[in-house]
């Protein structure tokens, strides 16, 4: 680990909080809420209303004078987040989403790293999460992410350099991770996207999200920002995350989602060596299998097709197949009444 010197950002430094929101009533006056109790005073918040047919808009119109809202129809995460961004008014922007929530001190720990630190394009945080239930972890990023799992080394291992970062806001160092990643992002998101904070040079040099990726958008564009410069993640959770059943995240067709951007983000890669192009193959071998399972009961002609790609495509062959193979082949009835079987028994 090396020290690093690190001075406190100008107070009157401009930053844009970008959020997109879709039906979002219930939570976004505390994500607000969150903004406005920032230490960091000067914030440029900009909510875009992508076509809710809640009270998203209604509540929105009580924050008149201290945070600027858009409507537009409905047309995605990726066109929302766009619109948010562009009409940011910041040098530093953070992306954020309509229902999670940031510690007092996020914009101000992000803003300095990337004000003493100049060659970084993008920074992100570690984060804690809760549900209804309450408390669901304070470090929360090695268990949502596999990758940054401890299994496989947490975060520290995604990123080649580790360095001390001394924060105003805080007593002691913090942790950070950084360098070039682009070749780990190609094998996976590890980049929390609420937890973001980047110079508006990043979407310059790697330009906006792109409208026709419905779901998992983000991935992408870190992937195109990273091939671009160095990004970095603070050892710190600095947002309160938000897990419900109703979010993005967990619709199941985001693993066909994945599945598409990871073609796109490959298509990129010609004339890779041979141990760049297993390592390849073995991940859209294994989100193609990802996409057949979550699929099998849905539509499983899909999902058949998907796992033949898997298989002898890019022969990817586990355990796991042949179930997805058996959820497939059964009636949902058979598959029902097997659960209810195994819920008695257990």
């Amino acid at each position: 680990m090396t020290g690093s010197s690190n001075q406190q950002a100008p107070s009157d430094t401009l930053v844009s909080v970008a959020i997109p929101a879709y039906n979002a009533q219930a939570t976004i006056g505390q994500t607000l809420d969150s903004l406005l109790a920032q230490t960091h005073r000067n914030l440029d918040i900009v909510v875009v209303d992508d076509g809710s047919t809640d009270g998203t808009w209604d509540v929105l119109q009580h924050y008149t004078g201290r945070v600027r809202a858009i409507r537009q129809a409905n047309a995605g995460i990726g066109a929302a987040r766009n619109a948010s961004v562009q009409a940011a008014r910041g040098e530093f922007i953070a992306l954020l989403d309509a229902d999670d929530l940031c510690m007092p001190e996020r914009m101000a720990i992000q803003l300095q790293y990337l004000q003493t630190h100049p060659d970084i394009l993008l920074c992100s945080s570690d984060f804690s999460a809760f549900d209804d239930s309450g408390p669901l972890g304070r470090s929360y990023c090695g268990v949502y992410y596999h990758r940054c799992s401890a299994t496989l080394g947490g975060v520290r291992a995604r990123y080649a350099q580790e360095e001390s970062f001394f924060p105003a806001q805080r007593d002691g160092p913090v942790s950070v991770y950084r360098g070039e990643v682009y070749e780990e992002l190609l094998q996976g998101n590890f980049i929390h996207p609420p937890t973001v904070m980047f110079r508006r040079e990043a979407l310059q040099r790697a330009g906006g999200f792109d409208p026709t990726i419905k779901i998992v958008c983000e991935w992408e564009w870190f992937v195109r920002v990273a091939r671009a410069g160095p990004v970095a993640h603070l050892d710190l959770p600095l947002l309160n995350y938000r897990r419900s059943p109703t979010q993005i995240s967990s619709n199941p067709r985001a693993a066909v989602d994945s599945l598409q951007v990871a073609r796109k983000i490959h298509a990129f890669e010609t004339g890779q060596p041979l141990r760049k192009k297993r390592l390849t193959l073995r991940h859209l071998g294994a989100l193609s299998l990802s996409a057949a399972d979550v699929l099998a009961e849905i539509e499983p002609g899909q999902a058949l097709g998907l796992l033949a790609s898997s298989v002898f495509v890019y022969h990817h062959v586990k355990g796991q197949t042949l179930r997805t193979l058996f959820k497939i082949a059964m009636p949902s009835f058979v598959l029902n009444r097997l659960r209810s079987l195994r819920t008695h028994t257990g």
